[in-house]
């Protein structure tokens, strides 16, 4: 088959490993790392790009921010899967949605439903849907319709403001003062346009994930861990852009994943009455009070995700199709212990290939050296994923052949 994956910064590049493997013809709209894709036989396409459909949301002609994209990538969608004569089409970038809904294109297509799409991409929807299952969810302190006209007064000191019906990222502010000095520092889109939205608490604690695959109604969890984003999302702006620079990814303990895996049941049982064909994740947050609250649900893979397959292409896609919890069994009583390596830029990746680790994201080949995020100097740092334990012989390989460091915490 040729297959072609809409998405947002690599989300599926093992499983696109995997299918080239058995005999496919892969595509992806990836096109930043041309180069090093095609290492694997992955071809990438600059008809669709990701990153500039993205940014024209926020070009100054629009009259209005919409997680809606301009209807005229239908017909680019179209040119696209004739073109390349595409069979199978796997959609995992939210907002291309409302793209794959609007017709029959006559092919297969795998994604999110236009409703369960919401549970990310409408975050008041999100937090009301999880309310409605049962889950705790921070206390409400203050909603708008222009969020350039936050009452900060109100506010205690430290607290999350989240978008309400438009898809970008919550800001995490520890110390309200910034925004009393710079109201511009909150960023949530070029100063012409305002957003609803609203605030809520901000839980100290232990943010835990767990993720999950979701399949036309049925449902199965992979793996869990803990994974603090928030330094990516200060309301400073002075703190990394990537979600795993100074980030230590650790698992949880048999106590609190089965606290976690059992206050989602509920809600991921509503969730398949969305329908659509997906992974995600949940993230909450165990408070200081030992409940746990909702933050959000991705309903996709993380970005730079380079967690190993564990079944070949054609059976993965089968099982993702028809049987979750084929693929949910093979996570039980398996660690997939995850380590960050950072403050580099030349990256050794024969090493991956020595020790038959899974191969990194965000490297791209420039002048015969395999370069980590050449175009984002602050995210400068790969995920490693290792199946059973971290391969400390690999780790200081890595750190003996560059200047990349295993980030072990402050």
């Amino acid at each position: 088959m040729n297959i072609f994956f809409i998405e947002m910064e690599h989300h599926n590049l093992q499983w696109q490993i995997k299918l080239v493997e058995d005999g496919h013809t892969v595509y992806t709209n990836q096109d930043v790392s041309p180069k090093y894709l095609k290492t694997f036989d992955i071809n990438s396409l600059s008809d669709l790009p990701y990153r500039i459909f993205a940014e024209k949301q926020f070009k100054s002609e629009i009259a209005t921010l919409s997680n809606n994209l301009p209807l005229s990538l239908i017909e680019t969608f179209e040119e696209i899967i004739e073109k390349y004569k595409i069979d199978l089409v796997i959609n995992t970038w939210p907002t291309f949605n409302s793209i794959i809904h609007q017709k029959d294109f006559g092919i297969d297509i795998i994604s999110a439903s236009p409703e369960a799409v919401k549970l990310e991409t409408e975050k008041i929807f999100a937090k009301q849907f999880a309310h409605h299952c049962g889950i705790k969810i921070p206390k409400l302190l203050q909603k708008g319709k222009d969020h350039r006209e936050l009452n900060v007064e109100t506010l205690p000191s430290q607290f999350i403001i989240k978008p309400s019906m438009f898809w970008h990222s919550s800001k995490v502010c520890l110390d309200k003062a910034i925004l009393e000095i710079h109201p511009e520092t909150l960023g949530f889109a070029p100063p012409e346009f305002g957003l609803d939205y609203f605030c809520e608490e901000y839980i100290k604690g232990y943010e835990t994930n767990i993720s999950y695959i979701m399949s036309n109604g049925k449902w199965a969890f992979t793996f869990s861990e803990h994974c603090d984003e928030s330094k990516a999302k200060l309301i400073n702006g002075l703190g990394p852009t990537a979600w795993f620079t100074d980030t230590i990814i650790e698992e949880l303990s048999p106590e609190i994943d089965k606290q976690v895996r059992d206050g989602v049941v509920e809600y991921l049982n509503q969730a398949a009455k969305l329908g659509g064909t997906y992974e995600g994740s949940i993230t909450q947050m165990l408070g200081e009070d030992g409940e746990l609250y909702f933050i959000e649900n991705n309903c996709r893979p993380y970005v730079n995700n380079s967690f190993p397959l564990p079944l070949g292409g054609d059976e993965y896609l089968d099982a993702f199709r028809n049987n979750p919890q084929k693929i949910g069994d093979c996570f039980t009583g398996r660690k997939f212990p995850k380590l960050v390596l950072q403050n580099g830029k030349e990256y050794p990746v024969h090493l991956h290939e020595k020790y038959n680790i899974a191969h990194p994201t965000n490297i791209e080949i420039i002048n015969d050296k395999y370069i980590v995020n050449p175009h984002n100097t602050s995210a400068n740092g790969v995920v490693v994923v290792f199946e059973d334990e971290i391969n400390m012989d690999f780790v200081n390989e890595v750190e003996k052949e560059s200047d990349f460091k295993a980030y072990w915490g402050e």
